[in-house]
């Protein structure tokens, strides 16, 4: 890996971290239960394969971001494997 590359994952991990909460619902915290939340997380994902992001660094992207919001785990438990399987399509 190049050092622009890893520049590059680097600014994307980031821009993944700023974006996140909106792939989610806004007073549920359900992953891309929207059209929007939906698309707002193709985007994501796109940004992810094109930057060479493990859907395990998105993974815990999505966890820090659901814990921060003080749901139950049991929620954020589901949330992350349904936000897991779309990544990794």
């Amino acid at each position: 890996m190049t050092n622009q590359e890893k520049i590059n994952k680097l600014d994307s991990l980031e821009e993944i971290r700023t974006r996140i909460g909106g792939c989610f619902g806004s007073a549920d915290k359900i992953f891309a239960g929207h059209p929007l939340d939906e698309g707002r997380a193709k985007e994501i994902r796109k940004l992810a394969n094109d930057n060479g992001i493990e859907p395990e660094e998105i993974q815990n992207i999505v966890i820090g971001y659901l814990f921060r919001t003080g749901f139950p785990a049991d929620h954020v438990y589901e949330q992350t494997k349904k936000a897991t399987i779309f990544f990794n399509k």
